[in-house]
């Protein structure tokens, strides 16, 4: 704000200063010589009462711009807008003057038929005003372009997280040992079986990979991905471990977050097969619900205790911030426990098959 000040303090400055050395030349062109004092004060007066009322165009300019969509409305408003400038500001120009006119001796300020004035003045206001609101249309809309970029930065740099997060809390040693230990202890009495496993967890580390800087990918997509991790999982837990997944056909083209499912999921096995005694089942569902796609996961595990307000784990924060950076307010994520026993997760989505 201070930046901005200085600024245009400094601009109105020399914009005055600009046109005071014009009106001299004018005036020596005519063979006046006329003292340079009479036109400072009037250049500079009117330059420093129209920056007083600069914060208020600059509001008014930016908040309502105008657009194809709503010509009718706002090009009267503006209309409205610049009378009221063009008045006030000659009035402060008019004031102003006899003011100083009075302090310093000069006599009495003659500003000439005020009915004239007005308009005389307005013709100059207005250039200034279309100039001024060109202006400020440009800096918003550079603006714009530069949040933009930051905003795409910003979700780059999460999508690479969110893959390095997947690989990093899926791959552990322990994760990968074990997996190996199953295809291990298959290799003889159950080859098909075992050959099976490699290429779920081929196509499970390919798949972690896939899309480079897709910051979306078709619901589909995703739960084939998702499919690879639940088949590793299947052969590691055999019969404590279900899952069913609902994806009707409608859904399947629409675009969610990449890497959205897998993570979650594997919190509700984890979180459910914390009792070895319990055999945990998982449900999987997508519909669409008006203008937004809704996406749950349902758990039989022991519930959540307290406050059950979003953002515990690293896979969860994960995509609360990633679906807020993707969608801003039009995203809901909630977790709550079922009456029935266990956990469901509900994410809303807005509905759409273009990237967002």
């Amino acid at each position: 704000m201070r930046k901005f000040a200085l600024y245009a303090f400094c601009g109105v400055t020399l914009i005055g200063l600009l046109n005071f050395s014009i009106s001299m030349t004018a005036w020596r062109a005519e063979s006046n010589f006329s003292s340079a004092k009479y036109p400072f004060v009037w250049e500079m007066t009117g330059a420093y009462t129209f920056l007083l009322l600069l914060p208020l165009l600059v509001y008014e300019m930016r908040r309502y711009p105008i657009g194809w969509d709503n010509l009718a409305t706002r090009v009267p408003l503006h209309a409205a807008f610049f009378a009221v400038f063009g008045a006030t500001h000659t009035l402060m120009m008019w004031g102003s003057r006899a003011l100083i006119y009075r302090l310093l001796g000069w006599g009495r300020y003659d500003y000439g038929d005020m009915r004239y004035r007005f308009f005389m003045e307005g013709g100059k206001q207005l250039v200034i005003y279309v100039l001024l609101y060109t202006l400020v249309q440009f800096v918003s809309y550079a603006r714009a372009n530069r949040e933009r970029d930051i905003a795409a930065a910003r979700l780059e740099r999460e999508l690479t997280e969110a893959r390095l997060a997947s690989l990093k809390m899926q791959l552990q040693p322990h994760f990968l040992f074990n997996t190996l230990n199953m295809i291990a202890s298959h290799v003889h009495e159950n080859p098909k079986l075992s050959e099976a496993m490699l290429q779920h967890l081929s196509t499970f580390l390919r798949a972690t990979l896939e899309h480079p800087g897709a910051h979306e990918v078709r619901l589909r997509e995703e739960v084939a991905f998702l499919d690879s991790y639940l088949e590793i999982m299947r052969a590691r837990f055999e019969q404590r471990l279900r899952v069913d997944v609902s994806l009707p056909l409608e859904t399947q083209e629409t675009l969610v977050p990449h890497l959205l499912l897998q993570p979650l999921v594997e919190n509700s096995i984890a979180h459910t097969l914390r009792d070895h005694a319990r055999r945990a089942e998982i449900r999987v569902a997508a519909q669409r619900e008006g203008a937004n796609l809704r996406v749950t996961i349902e758990d039989n595990g022991p519930g959540i205790n307290g406050d059950t307000t979003p953002g515990g784990g690293i896979g969860l924060a994960n995509t609360i911030a990633r679906l807020r950076a993707l969608y801003g307010e039009r995203q809901q994520l909630q977790l709550a426990n079922r009456s029935e026993g266990g956990v469901r997760l509900t994410i809303e989505l807005p509905w759409h098959t273009e990237p967002a």
